[in-house]
C-alpha cells in the first residue's frame, strides 16, 4: 500500500474513531492511530478541509482540535434544494419531506429568492446550542444571525422523523422543525430584499411577526395565545411572538395589505394592538 493510500484509509477511519472517542487528547489519539502528533495535526487539518461542493473548510466535517482534546462536531451533511444540512450524526431520510414542507411555506411569500441558500446545523445538544447561540435566547428553538453576513441557522435538539424541534424549557418546548426553518429563512429573505441596514432598523414586531406568518403560526395555540394576551395586554411576556403573528396576520389577511406595503408602511403600534385584540 502506498503512503497516499495508507493516509486515505487513516483519514476515512478517523471520523468514526473520534466520534467513538470524544474529547480524546492529542497524545492518546496519536498513539492509538500509530502516528506522530505532527502527522495527526496534519491529518486533522486535511479532514477539516473536506466539505460539500461550493462550501469552505469545515462545511462537512467540523473538528475542534485547537485545545488539548479532539472532537468531531458535524460529520454528516446533505444538500437538498437550496438547503445544506449538517449534523454530528447520520441525518434522518425524512429530511427531504421536511424540507419540502419548508419550500411550500416559503413559496407563499413574495420575498422568496433562490439566491438565499441557508446552511442548517443540527445541534442536538442543549449545552452546545446554548454556546453557539452566544447564550442569548439559549432556550429558543433555533438561532440565525441575519444581522451578520452569514446564512447559518443553528437548530436546537430535533426529531426530523417527526418534524419536531425542541428547546430546554418546561412548557411550550416543541415546534414543527419545518416551521422553525421557514421562520429563520424568512429573516434571511427580509435581509436579502431590504439590505442589512433596513433589516437592522426594521421593527422587531414586523420581522418576527412576518417570519411566524410564513412559518404558519407561533409556538402557542390560538386559544392559549389569545387568553394570555387578554389576561395581560400590557406585558407580552410568554406570548410576544404570538401577538406579533396576529398583528401581521390581521394586516395581511384582514386589511389585505401586500407584504411590501406592510413592511414599508409606518403604523401606530399601540393602536394596532388594541384594534387586533378587540377583533379576537
Amino acid at each position: 500500500m502506498t503512503q497516499v493510500s495508507e493516509r486515505l484509509v487513516r483519514l476515512l477511519n478517523m471520523v468514526p474513531y473520534f466520534q467513538a472517542h470524544p474529547q480524546i487528547s492529542h497524545e492518546e489519539a496519536a498513539a492509538e492511530l500509530g502516528v506522530t502528533r505532527k502527522q495527526l495535526l496534519a491529518d486533522l487539518n486535511q479532514l477539516w478541509m473536506c466539505g460539500l461542493p461550493g462550501g469552505g473548510p469545515g462545511d462537512l466535517i467540523d473538528l475542534d482540535f485547537d485545545g488539548d482534546n479532539i472532537e468531531v462536531i458535524f460529520s454528516a451533511g446533505t444538500e437538498y434544494n437550496n438547503f445544506k444540512i449538517y449534523s454530528p450524526e447520520p441525518i434522518d431520510p425524512n429530511v427531504t419531506a421536511v424540507l419540502n414542507k419548508v419550500e411550500a411555506k416559503l413559496a407563499s411569500s413574495p420575498l422568496k429568492n433562490d439566491e438565499v441558500k441557508p446552511r442548517v446545523f443540527l445541534i442536538n445538544n442543549f449545552r452546545l446550542y446554548s454556546m453557539l447561540s452566544l447564550y442569548l435566547g439559549a432556550n429558543s428553538f433555533a438561532k440565525g444571525y441575519a444581522m451578520l453576513p452569514t446564512d447559518n441557522i443553528f437548530m436546537n435538539k430535533s426529531d426530523i422523523a417527526k418534524d419536531l424541534v425542541f428547546r430546554n424549557a418546561s412548557a411550550n418546548n416543541s415546534r414543527s422543525f419545518s416551521g422553525v426553518i421557514a421562520h429563520e429563512t424568512t429573516h434571511l429573505l427580509i435581509r436579502k430584499r431590504f439590505g442589512y441596514w433596513r433589516n437592522l432598523t426594521m421593527p422587531a414586531w414586523k420581522k418576527e411577526g412576518y417570519a411566524e406568518y410564513v412559518a404558519g403560526g407561533s409556538t402557542l395555540s390560538y386559544e392559549t395565545g389569545v387568553k394570555m394576551w387578554k389576561d395581560n395586554p400590557t406585558d407580552g411576556t410568554g406570548y410576544q411572538y404570538f401577538k406579533y403573528y396576529m398583528l401581521v396576520k390581521y394586516l395581511l389577511d384582514h386589511d389585505k395589505l401586500s407584504v411590501d406595503e406592510f413592511l414599508h408602511r409606518d403604523f401606530d403600534l399601540r393602536e394596532l394592538e388594541e384594534k387586533v385584540l378587540r377583533s379576537l
